[in-house]
């Protein structure tokens, strides 16, 4: 069993240990009736979607000092609500969404907000992410919050295994403890935004999590595999013309169905590391990596298919002939993707899959 899966109820109440602050949704409708915070949490969270939690704190604590209900935004003209929500991302489109859910709650609701999720989504501008989070801190029901950060840790962590959010809140309702499901979201937002982030602070991680986490752990196995082998860090300018090993890790920013030679493969968002030779008299380690780095090249090997659509981030170098094995060591901790070997060996992949 994977340490975290057992372990999972522990990260949680480490977290809620460790951090002790309130994400900016929950901040902001802090000191206010049950109708003004119900309503302060719907709106907030609808401005947020694609935008920095310190713009969304800036443009909800201005709107809110001239919008304090429904009948508000019913009447304020939309030039205005839109002076007042820039420099929120899409600020236009939600102006007028906000200029629709006040009428909609005033003519339909009585100026209440519903207390259903199915009659939540149903208003402009409101997924399932502000439906779940209006019912936790409005109306303190059981609902998952599922936001970018808890998709991407709790996949991270390999507690559930999904494409999307609406995927993962529905995996996590299947196998979280209900008495984590309102702490979770503020939790892992919190830790996302500190420490976990799109990219991992893992040095500054609680030791506590570090020993649970199967991604640090992988990153330190990885660490072990390029101290074996002496592999150097170098950057795309100062690749040896030197024969050799190298390991090359792309990234994949959106999950992709890619054409290989003549086979389709979904290759998931993440990191991929791929490991390659250059062991020739005239075939160099310079020579090699730059016709990867190279937008001209023409598809010889599998590689240069993903290499179309990822980019790559790191390159590590080692002297000797080193590719099979380093294969074999990667093979132990990491997801290999088949089809991805050499034609001079028995190896099932070269290229191995980290999950982001």
């Amino acid at each position: 069993m994977d340490p975290i899966e057992s372990n999972f109820d522990g990260f949680l109440d480490i977290l809620s240990e460790k951090l002790k602050k309130d994400a900016v949704v929950d901040q902001i409708s802090k000191n206010s009736t049950f109708e003004e915070r119900a309503f302060k949490i719907l709106v907030s969270t609808s401005l947020s979607a694609r935008t920095k939690d310190e713009t969304t704190a800036k443009v909800s604590k201005n709107l809110f000092r001239v919008i304090q209900n429904p009948e508000d935004l019913l009447n304020i003209p939309i030039n205005e609500l839109e002076k007042l929500v820039y420099p929120a991302g899409f600020y236009k489109t939600k102006s007028k969404n906000l200029k629709e859910l006040g009428k909609i709650l005033v003519e339909k609701y009585n100026s209440k907000i519903p207390n259903s999720i199915d009659e939540l989504v149903k208003l402009p501008g409101v997924g399932r992410k502000t439906a779940n989070l209006v019912m936790t801190l409005a109306f303190s029901e059981d609902a998952i919050c599922v936001d970018t950060h808890v998709h991407r840790i709790t996949n991270r962590l390999n507690y559930v295994d999904t494409k999307n959010p609406n995927e993962t809140e529905m995996a996590l309702r299947k196998k979280l403890p209900k008495k984590y499901w309102k702490q979770i979201n503020n939790s892992l937002v919190i830790f996302g935004q500190d420490i976990c982030g799109f990219v991992p602070k893992c040095s500054s991680c609680f030791p506590e999590i570090k020993k649970i986490c199967p991604y640090y752990s992988s990153i330190l196995e990885i660490l072990k595999i390029y101290e074996k082998y002496n592999f150097k860090k170098v950057s795309k300018t100062k690749i040896p013309r030197e024969r050799g090993t190298y390991v090359l890790r792309i990234k994949i920013n959106n999950s992709k169905n890619i054409l290989v030679g003549k086979k389709e493969i979904q290759f998931e968002k993440g990191d991929y590391f791929y490991i390659g030779s250059a062991m020739g008299n005239s075939l160099n380690l310079y020579n090699r990596i730059n016709r990867h780095l190279s937008d001209e090249k023409k598809k010889r090997w599998h590689i240069d298919y993903l290499l179309e659509f990822g980019n790559i981030k790191e390159i590590y170098v080692t002297d000797g002939s080193f590719e099979c094995s380093v294969s074999k060591d990667f093979e132990a901790i990491l997801k290999g993707i088949f089809g991805f070997g050499c034609s001079d060996c028995k190896c099932k992949s070269h290229l191995y899959f980290l999950k982001p």
